[in-house]
This record gives C-alpha cells, structure tokens and sequence, in this order.
C-alpha cells in the first residue's frame, strides 16, 4: 500500500520590499483501495514505524541539505524524546524513473532529484514529495523516502545571505521543508492553520532569502508523542 504527500506551490507576491514567494502545500495522496485507514485529523498513521528509521541523504545533494537534514531528524527525535530517526550517512541509490520506484528497495533516502519532472510526473512548481509504504492492511509505515525538487530549486539555509548572494527567488530553506517532509514520513497529516497557526504541518509556507520556518509547536509535538509514545 503506497502512498504520497506532495509540497506544492503557488506564487502569492508581497508589496513591501523585496518579493516573496508564498508556497501553498497541497497533499496530493494515493493509496491502494485496500488500506485501512484508521487515522484521522492530523495524521495518516497512528502506529508509524515500529522499527528506528536509519535514513542516507542523496550524495548528489548540496551540503547544506545534509545540514539540514540532520537538524530535522534531530527535531522531531527531540520532539519523541528517543531516536526514531537515524542519519546513516550519504550515499548514491538509484531512485528509478516513477514516482513509487524508489519504494521497491529497503533503504529510507532523502532524494536530491534533478531530473524531477520526468521521473515523479510532478509539476515543477511542487518543492518536495513524500513516499511511503504500509504494511498489508494496517497504517503500519515499512517503508518511506522524501524526494527534494533539484531540478527547479536552489535548497540552502535561507537565513544565511552570505552564502546565498546572487540566487533568485527560488531559494528555498532546506531545513524548513524537510521538517515539514519528516513530519509526513513519520506519520503525520497537514494542519489547518486555523487550529494551529504555529505548525510545521500547515498547509503554507514562504520560500526566499531569511524565510524559514523550522521549530515545532505544542500541537506538533503533541501530535507526534500520540504515535510514539
């Protein structure tokens, strides 16, 4: 049973200063008829992943995305007050030419896909995709990995100018959206705004120079001690 949440996006310009891009994150799930879905509100598993996940980032992948990776798993491992996930290290895994191919492995991996529009089937206006499997009829996570658009976007800490002068306004703050991906690959859902404006999960987040948007709320750290408890 697979299934995927999609970071999409949608221009909203700002009139003070320098234009912003305001992104708007779209789920845009899958999954096979015969899941059970138990889970309701924000999460689309409440029993998550009953093993650590040891997840590798792309080689591929700037440094700054492992940074940012790291910081993120360390976020939400924080948030579960044990180490659910596990930086193994880099590493250069064929991801496949479909959306799901990347599922037919063992391995959880942060993807850095250059060649995103031809092997996801995605617009080149989403920022990340996340993919996972359940085990045979339960919302029980066996499998997962995330996939970063490469190929349209410069992924980078956001909040550091210096090392960013002279990229445009597709900036955006690695670490931002994958605390937002993490987030799915454990097991949670979006957040309305309106019930938690402070969410990582929500459904909208800015991208450009000094927007990011990376600490967890009092919902979200609740929402994730509800699957790991």
């Amino acid at each position: 049973m697979r299934a995927l949440i999609a970071t999409t996006l949608s221009l909203n310009l700002l009139a003070c200063g320098a234009a912003q891009n305001k992104r708007s994150i779209d789920e845009n799930r899958s999954q096979n008829a015969n899941v059970i879905q138990s889970a309701e509100g924000p999460f689309h598993s409440l029993t998550g992943w009953t093993e650590k996940v040891n997840y590798y980032i792309d080689d591929t992948a700037p440094d700054a995305v492992v940074e940012a990776g790291i910081k993120a798993a360390e976020t939400w491992n924080d948030a579960m007050g044990r180490e659910v996930l596990t930086f193994t290290g880099v590493a250069r895994m064929p991801r496949g030419d479909e959306l799901y191919s990347s599922l037919d492995d063992t391995y959880t991996m942060v993807y850095f896909e250059k060649n995103w529009k031809n092997t996801t089937g995605k617009a080149d206006t989403t920022l990340a995709t996340t993919v996972w499997e359940n085990a045979n009829g339960s919302d029980r996570i066996i499998k997962g990995d995330v996939i970063l658009n490469g190929e349209t976007y410069h992924f980078c800490d956001a909040m550091d100018v210096t090392r960013n002068i002279g990229e445009n306004l597709d900036i955006v703050d690695a670490q931002t959206v994958l605390v937002h991906e993490f987030g799915h690959l454990l097991g949670l859902d979006h957040v309305d705004v309106d019930e938690d404006p402070e969410s990582v999960m929500h459904a909208k987040t800015y991208i450009g120079p000094n927007m990011s948007f990376r600490s967890l709320s009092n919902g979200d750290v609740s929402n994730i001690r509800q699957v790991y408890d």
